[in-house]
C-alpha cells in the first residue's frame, strides 16, 4: 500500500527516510500496474465490476460455509444423542429393579431424557443409523472444505484488487499537487 511522506516528514523523518518512502512507493505502484494488467482491469470501470462481482462470490460462499457449518453442528448433536440413548432405554425397561437401576445410571438416564427431549423438539420420530450421520456429516465436511477454498480465494482476490484500487487513487491525489506547483 502506497504511504503518504507529508506526515510522515511532519513527524520529524529526515532526507533518508523520505527516499526510502519514493522508492518503496515506486514499487509498490509497479506491483499494482502489473497486477491490474495481468487481470486485464486496466480501465476503472472494469475494476470497480470486477470488485463486485469478488464480494458476491465472497460473501454467498460464506453464506454457504455458515449454512454447512450449521448443519454440522446439528449433526454433531444429533450424533450424540443418538450415542446417549443408544443402550440405557432398553436397560432400564429390562431392568428388574428399575429404581435400583436408575440410582446406578443416573448420569445415562440424564443423557437420555435430554436426547429425548432434543428429538421432541426438533420434530425426530425415527432415529438416523449412526453410520449415516457420519457419512453425512463427512459429505458435509467436503462441501465446507470446496466452498471455504473458495471462500479464500475471493477474498484473497478481493483485498489485492481494493488495495490496488487505493493505490491508483492514492497516487493520482499525489500528482494532482505537484503538477499545480509547476
Amino acid at each position: 500500500k502506497l504511504t503518504d511522506s507529508q506526515p510522515k516528514m511532519t513527524e520529524g523523518k529526515g532526507i533518508g527516510y523520505k527516499r526510502w518512502l519514493t522508492k518503496h512507493n515506486l514499487k509498490v505502484m509497479a506491483q499494482t500496474v502489473k497486477l491490474l494488467q495481468e487481470k486485464g482491469l486496466t480501465d476503472e470501470d472494469a475494476l470497480n465490476q470486477r470488485i463486485a462481482e469478488l464480494e458476491t462470490k465472497y460473501h454467498d460462499a460464506l453464506a454457504v460455509v455458515k449454512d454447512l457449518e450449521g448443519r454440522m453442528k446439528f449433526n454433531k448433536e444429533l450424533r450424540y444423542h443418538v450415542a446417549a440413548t443408544k443402550n440405557v432405554a432398553q436397560q432400564l425397561k429390562t431392568a428388574k429393579r428399575p429404581a435400583a437401576f436408575e440410582e446406578q445410571h443416573r448420569a445415562e438416564l440424564t443423557a437420555y431424557r435430554a436426547a429425548a427431549a432434543y428429538f421432541k423438539a426438533n420434530n425426530i420420530t425415527k432415529l438416523p443409523s449412526p453410520k449415516k450421520l457420519e457419512a453425512e456429516y463427512a459429505q458435509l465436511a467436503s462441501e465446507k472444505a470446496k466452498f471455504y477454498e473458495q471462500y479464500k480465494e475471493a477474498k484473497e482476490e478481493l483485498l489485492k484488487l481494493k488495495t490496488a484500487k487505493q493505490n491508483v487513487a492514492s497516487f493520482f491525489r499525489e500528482e494532482e499537487p505537484a503538477q499545480q506547483e509547476r
